[in-house]
C-alpha cells in the first residue's frame, strides 16, 4: 500500500492507504474525501476531482494530457501551477508520502 495524504482547504488531513494501480480519484471517493466528487466517473470531463500535487511529487508525475490541460484551464478561480485532475493519476509505490491539497470548495 502507498500512503497518500489529502489535505482540505481548512487544513484537515486525511491520510489514506492506496492500492498500487488505483486511480487517485477513486481512492479519494472510497475514503469520502471532501471535494473529490468525480462527477464524470473519471473520464476527465468535469474537473470535480481537482487537486494540487505538492512538491516534489508534482515534478515526478507524467505531464497532463491535452484533455486534462483543457479541463484544468476551465478551473479559472482555483487553477494553480500544480493543479491536476486526480482521475488522471494512477498510484505507484514511488508516490508513497504524496501530499494532495484540495481546492477551496466555496470558489
Amino acid at each position: 500500500m502507498t500512503k497518500i495524504t489529502f489535505i482540505e482547504y481548512n487544513g484537515t488531513e486525511h491520510p489514506v492507504d492506496a492500492e498500487d494501480g488505483a486511480v487517485l480519484m477513486r481512492v479519494g471517493r472510497a475514503h469520502d474525501i471532501p471535494t473529490i466528487r468525480g462527477e464524470c466517473g473519471g473520464i476527465c470531463d468535469c474537473g470535480s476531482c481537482h487537486v494540487y500535487v505538492e512538491a516534489p511529487w508534482d515534478q515526478k508525475l507524467d505531464p497532463p494530457i491535452e484533455l486534462e490541460e483543457m479541463m484544468i484551464g476551465s478551473l479559472a478561480l482555483t487553477k494553480k501551477a500544480n493543479s491536476r485532475l486526480s482521475c488522471r493519476i494512477t498510484v505507484t509505490p514511488e508516490m508513497n508520502g504524496m501530499i494532495l491539497r484540495l481546492p477551496n470548495p466555496d470558489l
